[in-house]
């Protein structure tokens, strides 16, 4: 019989947390290293959960690196663990390493065989692999967002601040280039002065997963290859549905996901998150018109503020966000109006193309605006109407080496839970605004409860399943 996870209580107190260098500083750097090395000459010995989609990408990169020995497979689906890794020709590297549907037999039968564990599953399955993995002495990296609910962003940034040897990481991917790494400088040193707002986008859902739906009715035959228990993990029960959650369409189910929100903003607003030392919204309000019980909506607007630190306005800080669609007004922003996404190919009067429409940062600040792409432009300034640019002396490094190089004792891991729980607290607290909406709600970070709202807190501090 395979030991369950235990249950937690998600009743944390708040993280206390010293961002001095934030995710490049002493934070990220905390910890003694591990000398184990379990795998076959001496290699670092990974156990990898979930193989298709993101997980696979995961596997590769980690695979790649030559001090890595992937000692353990997991998948719920038996035709992507057959699959996994082999070529055109039917070569498997991973032909003589033991495959599992179920993670918590891997972790059980592996044990002290392992090292570190990369956890790619879906949302709702985060929390409770990466607990245990930790409760067991493992490294960990656990693809974003790091768990789906409020109670649990903060139990894991919790439990690895409680264990320092441990080396944690969030799968952000885009931490680790040179340009976002320049964009984390800019706001720590405060080129455009001290920060008032903050707005980010992104275009989805568009299209990427089903949201805005009520809950669909009636059940299908679960495949014989899917181990549909497994997947549903700690969440609360329901019916297989063929291609409705099971392999990709779960990201706007509630019980599943985090929506638009939760799955793209700790990719995009991550830098200048880390940067100014934001810690748990006040008051959060949604403008969503069309989310459900089920589902998040296809298109929002959500308002946080955060109370005022040394980096920003001395009333704080607003952080407003939209997706599906929508956008910032940028000439109220002080912008030019060609910024704004489009399939324009040629610069504008400014030397500017159009921002991308999966995302960006807009800083509004005291001495100007920093303008912060989600990926393969430089950051940029406009300060009194003029666009100011920055040197860069960053380099891109492999996100995923990183993470495999501080469990061997060298350098530093770019997205430690310490961190990104914090941020993907403040994160899932915006994306179950999205039940609320219009109301201006106040969050109590003691209880995890929206003040006045009491049906919250089974949003935002959920329990597991009963035998999870």
């Amino acid at each position: 019989m395979v030991p369950n996870a235990p249950r937690r209580d998600f009743l944390k107190s708040t993280l206390a947390i010293t961002l001095a260098g934030g995710p490049f500083g002493a934070v990220a750097a905390a910890g003694a290293r591990s000398a184990l090395r379990s795998g076959p000459n001496g290699k670092l010995a990974i156990a990898k959960i979930a193989c298709g989609g993101m997980g696979q990408s995961d596997l590769g990169q980690l695979a790649s690196h030559a001090g890595v020995s992937i000692v353990g497979l997991c998948d719920i689906d038996r035709n992507t663990l057959d699959q996994v890794g082999k070529d055109d020709k039917g070569n498997d590297p991973f032909k003589d390493v033991p495959k599992f549907q179920d993670w918590r037999e891997m972790l059980a039968k592996l044990g002290d065989k392992i090292d570190a564990v990369c956890i790619s599953t879906p949302d709702h399955s985060h929390a409770i692999a990466s607990m245990k993995a930790m409760e067991m002495g493992k490294h960990v990296y656990t693809q974003k967002p790091l768990a789906r609910s409020a109670g649990e962003n903060r139990m894991l940034a919790d439990a690895a601040k409680a264990k320092p040897s441990l080396v944690t990481q969030m799968g952000t991917q885009r931490s680790a280039t040179a340009e976002r790494r320049l964009a984390y400088e800019l706001v720590r040193n405060g080129a455009i002065g001290k920060i008032k707002a903050m707005h980010a986008w992104t275009d989805r859902p568009a299209g990427w997963w089903p949201s805005g739906k009520p809950r669909a009715e009636g059940s299908d035959p679960v495949p014989a290859h899917v181990a549909w228990d497994i997947w549903l993990g700690p969440a609360p029960a329901r019916p297989y549905k063929k291609d409705l959650y099971h392999a990709f369409n779960w990201r706007g189910t509630r019980d599943f996901g985090t929506g638009a929100f939760g799955d793209m903003a700790c990719h995009i607003v991550d830098m200048p998150y880390y940067a100014l030392g934001l810690t748990h919204p006040t008051e959060i309000t949604c403008d969503a018109p069309d989310g459900t019980d089920d589902q998040y909506p296809n298109v929002e607007t959500v308002r946080m503020k955060f109370a005022a630190n040394e980096r920003t306005a001395a009333d704080g800080i607003e952080f407003i966000w939209y997706d599906g669609g929508r956008l910032p007004d940028f000439k109220s922003l002080g912008l030019p109006e060609t910024l704004a996404p489009s399939d324009r190919k040629e610069k504008d009067a400014h030397g500017c193309l159009p921002l991308p429409k999966d995302g960006a940062v807009i800083l509004v600040g005291e001495g100007g605006v920093l303008v912060i792409p989600i990926q393969w432009q430089l950051p940029f300034a406009f300060v009194d109407g003029k666009r100011k640019d920055f040197d860069n002396p960053h380099k891109t490094t492999n996100h995923w080496h990183d993470w495999v190089d501080a469990c061997m004792g060298q350098g530093k891991a770019r997205a430690p839970f310490e961190l990104a729980g914090l941020m993907c607290e403040s994160l899932a607290i915006g994306a179950v605004a999205s039940r609320y909406p219009g109301k201006t709600l106040v969050y109590d970070a003691a209880s995890f409860a929206f003040k006045g709202h009491a049906d919250s807190t089974t949003h935002l501090k959920p329990t597991w399943r009963t035998g999870w």
